[in-house]
């Protein structure tokens, strides 16, 4: 995988009112602007520096969720090694997969698609393996929420030195659009790219190099910093 394009994700869109700006008149916040070159910015999101966790949720069974839990359609990894269980009550004869510590690029990723509460109270995520050409591709099941353990696959926020590093095996491929449309370059392993922004598309986030074109901010394709 050396791009975004591999793995579809399901998203509820969330419609803000339109709010009156300072003459009395009405501004849609949803609705889609044009960039000086003529780029579609729609449904895109700059975001700060400085991550910014929504504020804790209570799902209609009761379920509490910590503010820093993975919305539903997230794509989340692990960083050591996990299992795959039936259910929110891990046991070992209940157990469906098991994922070993790898190295990052190729760290286990899985779709969050509900979450659960074991009878001692942990969260856990119920989830699909997305791990394409895997023998455990589209398994469901449940896994920890513990971020000691899993962790969401996308950047939230900018590098402190404005660098990333490109550590996909294939490379990752530069583009015009934040919805990684209209490829414009590739670039090798190894190489260092400069960003100026973060932007949100829908549940993923991208980086917006310093030419102004876009690609992903997928942990396992790049890293901050440069390498």
């Amino acid at each position: 995988m050396n791009d975004d394009t591999k793995i579809t994700f399901k998203y509820k869109k969330q419609v803000v009112p339109p709010t009156p700006n300072n003459n009395g008149n009405k501004t849609n916040n949803n609705s889609s602007s044009t960039s000086g070159n003529g780029n579609s910015v729609a449904n895109q999101e700059v975001i700060s520096s400085t991550p910014k966790f929504p504020e804790p949720r209570t799902l209609p069974d009761g379920t509490q969720l910590p503010n820093y839990a993975a919305t539903e359609g997230t794509v989340v990894y692990a960083t050591k090694k996990i299992y795959l269980y039936k259910n929110a009550n891990f046991k070992k004869d209940q157990r469906i997969a098991k994922y070993p510590k790898v190295k990052r690029i190729n760290r286990p990723m899985f779709v969050v698609t509900d979450y659960a509460r074991s009878n001692g109270g942990a969260l856990r995520y119920k989830v699909k393996d997305v791990n394409h050409h895997s023998k455990t591709a589209g398994k469901v099941g449940y896994i920890t929420a513990s971020r000691k353990f899993v962790v969401k696959v996308y950047y939230s926020s900018m590098p402190k030195s404005k660098k990333v590093t490109v550590i996909a095996k294939r490379g990752v491929n530069a583009y015009k659009n934040a919805n990684l449309t209209k490829k414009v370059k590739h670039h090798k392993t190894g190489s260092h790219l400069k960003v100026k922004k973060m932007v949100k598309h829908n549940l993923t986030t991208r980086y917006q190099l310093s030419n102004g074109d876009y690609i992903t901010a997928n942990k396992k394709l790049v890293i901050h910093g440069a390498y």
